[in-house]
């Protein structure tokens, strides 16, 4: 059975790695999106490792500026794996808790002690790839985030 979706399976791959198309199954759209760190992840970065942990986390709608808050860009720090977020009780009807802290990475990138990949290339909010090209913290400061940029790119093997 698994032999037979190959094939459709390997022409979805190539639709979202080229300019994007509808799913013939589900009609939702699929694309592998390029993202760069930019200011505003960079910012929202820095002031989680800036803010006190409480039980190992931080509350970020709670504790969180306006401006973060509003961005929600915290979040897709999470394909760096500069963040995690707290999973969410089992019993809870909400799906995420707001509860993120900064990993050990996230920590050293705000240090400027390491580099990481300039780009991720996401699909069904997943990392498909890194880019080669890396970044420090302070190079992000260049770097404002372009919503245009992230709709017209195109997934390119690193």
């Amino acid at each position: 059975m698994i032999e037979q979706l190959q094939p459709y399976r390997d022409a979805w791959r190539h639709t979202i790695e080229d300019e994007g198309g509808y799913c013939p199954v589900c009609a939702r759209w699929g694309k592998i999106y390029g993202r760069s760190l930019n200011e505003t992840m960079a910012r929202s970065l820095i002031w989680l490792v800036s803010t006190p942990l409480e039980n190992d986390w931080v509350d970020v709608p709670l504790k969180g500026p306006r401006w973060l808050v509003r961005s929600n860009q915290l979040p897709t720090l999470k394909w760096w794996g500069l963040v995690e977020r707290c999973p969410a009780d089992e019993k809870s009807k909400i799906k995420h808790s707001g509860l993120w802290r900064p990993t050990d990475l996230g920590y050293d990138f705000v240090r400027s002690a390491v580099r990481v990949p300039k780009k991720v290339f996401t699909y069904n909010d997943q990392v498909e790839a890194h880019s080669t090209e890396t970044v420090s913290i302070d190079q992000c400061f260049n770097t404002h985030f372009d919503y245009q940029e992230v709709m017209n790119s195109h997934f390119a093997r690193p």
